[in-house]
């Protein structure tokens, strides 16, 4: 399975309520003070983040 790692809180809550599932939360690689957010990628996850960065 191929996850996204999504360190914005707003978008991981955004991608939950449309009914994605976090499947885990772990400390950011880059900035460990901070969480990044796991998903399943799938396209329809992939579309929401699409349509995300347009707006």
């Amino acid at each position: 399975m191929k996850t996204k790692a999504i360190r914005s809180l707003r978008l991981a809550n955004e991608l939950a309520a449309s009914g994605h599932r976090i499947l885990k939360i772990e400390p950011s690689r880059e900035s460990p003070d901070y969480q990044v957010f796991i998903f399943e990628d799938t396209p329809t996850l992939q579309a929401l983040l699409t349509h995300a960065r347009r707006r």
